[in-house]
């Protein structure tokens, strides 16, 4: 019984999955303008950098408390999230890069655009149903 995988109600695990992703989303905005504003790094490689320290903070959170699967195999888990991270952080990325040079739309706006759309319409997908299945 104690490697059985307790499994939340779609509601409550996308609800617990969104306040993830807030968090997750935090983290690398917050990396990602201090390395842009502060430090003066290219908007490309900053939020890069960023998507990735938000995509170590996701995993963690969603195996943990989002998705309760911290019994399953971390090593499967963290393969499967990190084909998912990189296809995410590569659409964050372009998608940034993308919005700022055709729509002269800020680096900010960009971002918070590109964010939610891979977040509602691509990320809790994948989470639930591919990585934390």
């Amino acid at each position: 019984m104690q490697n059985e995988v307790q499994k939340l109600p779609l509601r409550k695990t996308f609800i617990r999955a969104q306040i993830v992703s807030l968090t997750a989303t935090s983290v690398d905005f917050l990396i990602s303008i201090l390395l842009h504003h502060i430090f003066s790094i290219y908007y490309v490689t900053a939020t890069t950098i960023g998507s990735i320290c938000g995509a170590v903070t996701s995993f963690s959170l969603g195996r943990n408390w989002a998705f309760l699967n911290k019994n399953g195999r971390i090593r499967k888990q963290a393969f499967r999230f990190v084909v998912i991270s990189g296809f995410s952080i590569f659409a964050n990325t372009t998608g940034v890069y993308f919005f700022k040079e055709n729509f002269d739309i800020s680096f900010l706006a960009s971002r918070i655009i590109v964010a939610v759309l891979i977040g509602v319409f691509f990320n809790f997908f994948m989470n639930r149903y591919f990585v934390f299945r």
